[in-house]
């Protein structure tokens, strides 16, 4: 599976292309994770692990942040989005800052569950190019609506795996209008929900940088 690669770099086109000016091309390398092929439904790593007494460890907590620049560590932050501006409001619904999560419908889908639930929705978009951007959401889920994430995510077409103890889900397609790759990534992890859209910003292991803020070194 390909990474939800975190080293932003400025190349030039197409391969691995960020920050170019105008419809520049790239390809999103996006998070860090083997391929393998997806099945139509994917059960979401619990984090519970039973004792040698039959008793279940508590899974571990996750610490969302309330500011996106300590989604990562600070040098993963720099080497990662550099001078790519935060907050910017491109797209237009994906402004950058603390949300106030709604209840999605009981039998909503992955898009419906996605609009509700972030706690923390971080944007940057490069002004210099007319595309290259990544979105990132974070927030709380139940036990079924992880569920109903990584199994509508498999069906669509992602390659899903477990990996840093939850189940990561992930497609990358062509840009229909620009030259470029686009990659979404949907991670689900004891009640947590990680949410990466890229567009023309390979980074390096991005997932597996953000699972370390969020559960530390239980993380790997």
């Amino acid at each position: 599976m390909h990474r939800i690669t975190t080293r932003t770099t400025t190349a030039a086109l197409v391969a691995a292309t960020l920050l170019l000016t105008g419809c520049a091309g790239g390809g999103a390398d996006p998070a860090a994770v083997p391929t393998v092929t997806a099945t139509s439904t994917v059960t979401p790593s619990t984090g519970a692990s039973p004792t040698g007494t039959g008793t279940p460890t508590p899974a571990p907590v996750a610490s969302i942040p309330t500011d996106c620049t300590d989604v990562v560590d600070a040098e993963t932050y720099e080497e990662t989005f550099g001078d790519v501006p935060l907050n910017a409001q491109y797209p237009e619904d994906a402004t950058s800052g603390r949300r106030t999560p709604t209840q999605p419908p009981a039998d909503a889908d992955l898009q419906q569950i996605m609009r509700a639930v972030p706690e923390l929705r971080c944007t940057w978009f490069d002004p210099r190019s007319d595309v290259t951007s990544l979105v990132l959401d974070l927030g709380r889920v139940t036990a079924e609506q992880g569920a109903t994430i990584t199994t509508e995510a498999a069906a669509s077409g992602s390659t899903c795996e477990e990996v840093h103890g939850g189940t990561s889900c992930q497609q990358v397609r062509r840009d229909e209008q620009y030259p470029i790759d686009v990659a979404d990534t949907y991670f689900v992890r004891d009640g947590v929900v990680v949410h990466v859209h890229q567009a023309n910003y390979p980074t390096d292991d991005l997932l597996g940088d953000v699972t370390e803020r969020l559960w530390g070194s239980e993380a790997s």
